[in-house]
C-alpha cells in the first residue's frame, strides 16, 4: 500500500487473512482496526454508489467497498490513493 504523511510518501505492506469473497474495504477497515490504527481512508456507505472510498487498487481506480479479491485475479493487493494530491494516506484531495 502506497502511504502519505507529512509530504512524505512510503510503502506499508501488511498481511491479512482473507477469502476472496472478501471486499478491498473490508481488508482495509481490518488493517486498520487491528494492525495500524493510523490508516487513514474514506468510505461512507458500502453499497458501491458514492465513490467515497474509490482508490487504485492494482494499478486500477476501483471502487473499494465493491472490488472483492475474486474480482483482482490475484491475492496479492496494491491499494494507492486515487490521485497525487493526497491530504493523507489513502485520502486523495478531489
Amino acid at each position: 500500500m502506497k502511504r502519505y504523511r507529512d509530504g512524505a510518501q512510503y510503502e506499508q505492506k501488511y498481511t491479512v487473512d482473507a477469502d476472496s469473497n472478501t471486499t478491498i474495504l473490508d481488508l482495509l477497515i481490518k488493517v486498520r482496526d487491528d494492525l495500524d490504527g493510523s490508516l487513514a481512508f474514506r468510505y461512507a456507505c458500502r453499497m458501491g454508489i458514492c465513490g467515497a472510498c474509490m482508490v487504485k487498487i492494482n494499478g486500477t481506480p476501483r471502487l473499494a467497498c465493491a472490488t472483492k479479491i475474486s474480482d483482482l485475479g490475484t491475492n496479492a493487493v496494491y491499494v494507492e490513493p486515487l490521485t497525487d494530491k493526497v491530504v493523507k494516506d489513502l485520502i486523495a484531495e478531489l
